[in-house]
């Protein structure tokens, strides 16, 4: 099996995900060409917006933390993505109205790497107080690592 995605749950499923705000787990993108949030939305309980940011980072530990630009786009019927995007490094706004949605946002390793990053996260602000059910995937694309199998008893 060729796997070119390691996949992350970076910020697991709760009933109100972006409660003011939130960020996922702080992930390694200096491990493959880039990585891929996905945020995935399901029971909206009004017209939430959340500011999406991505922030990175020269540590694991994300002391010093700083917002760089991405690329976007939004999914808001069945497997019907919009165009990429370009965000500025203030981000974009993710209007919550369409229960199960989703949004890709991609981040490129060598753009970051270019800055002195390695290390990237996820960041939203809500500004609006509304519960949204949902969380965040997160994939390292065509990871620079082979994955360490299940078992050595093949």
């Amino acid at each position: 099996m060729n796997v070119n995605f390691h996949l992350v749950n970076a910020l697991p499923p709760v009933a109100d995900v972006f409660a003011t705000s939130s960020d996922s787990d702080i992930i390694d993108a200096g491990m493959g060409d880039g990585v891929l949030f996905v945020i995935y939305s399901g029971a909206v309980s009004g017209a939430a917006v959340n500011t999406v940011t991505v922030e990175a980072s020269s540590t694991i530990t994300a002391t010093a933390v700083t917002t760089v630009p991405f690329v976007y786009r939004a999914c808001v019927a069945t497997d019907v993505w919009g165009a990429w995007t370009a965000a500025a490094v203030a981000g974009f706004s993710a209007n919550n109205t369409v229960a199960n949605s989703m949004w890709q946002i991609y981040v490129d390793s060598a753009e970051i790497a270019e800055a002195g990053y390695r290390y990237v996260r996820l960041s939203t602000d809500e500004t609006g107080n509304f519960t949204v059910l949902g969380g965040v995937l997160a994939m390292v694309i065509n990871p620079r690592y082979a994955p360490m199998p299940a078992t050595v008893l093949d």
